[in-house]
């Protein structure tokens, strides 16, 4: 069985933003049961020159709904371009990015392995075909925000594993 453009990135994301959701839960209780500010721990990063915790959630939701959205070909929903305060603001971009790519049916996303998939990232056009942008942009994007959220996290004390980060399949 050939595995498709759709079993590539619309299985995949779902599964790691439940993941993303579930530990947004684990860390509003942490925060809550260590009296931490949230907006302190949202703010944190592991180097000075990366992005915060709040913005590595928000790139991956991003890169988590757009990567099959534009394979799908459909208008992507507009999300606010600033980095979340609270934990459940970021569970709520969290679990609206997941609604989203579970309303993608198979029909939309196999077959887009050379489709012309062009965006703009602020004032530069990219594009790619359709299985290049998932293997060498979408996925690893997607990837590295989820990790990196993930360690922040884990850095910080939060109870979560690496079956967390798997998610539920």
């Amino acid at each position: 069985m050939a595995f498709s453009m759709y079993d590539a990135t619309v299985t995949i994301c779902a599964q790691q933003l439940g993941a993303l959701v579930a530990i947004l839960d684990k860390a509003a209780t942490h925060c809550a049961d260590k009296k931490i500010d949230e907006a302190w721990l949202l703010a944190d990063r592991l180097a000075p020159d990366m992005f915060t915790l709040a913005r590595q959630i928000r790139q991956a939701t991003d890169f988590g709904r757009n990567t099959p959205g534009r394979l799908a070909g459909v208008a992507l929903p507009d999300f606010a371009a600033v980095d979340d305060t609270s934990f459940a603001a970021a569970k709520e971009r969290a679990q609206k990015s997941l609604d989203f790519v579970n309303s993608l049916t198979r029909d939309q996303v196999d077959g887009t392995e050379d489709k012309d998939v062009t965006w703009t990232a602020g004032t530069r056009q990219m594009s790619f075909k359709g299985a290049r942008y998932v293997q060498w942009f979408g996925l690893p994007n997607f990837f590295f925000h989820m990790t990196t959220a993930y360690d922040i996290l884990r850095h910080r004390g939060v109870d979560i594993g690496k079956r967390d980060f798997l998610g539920a399949p």
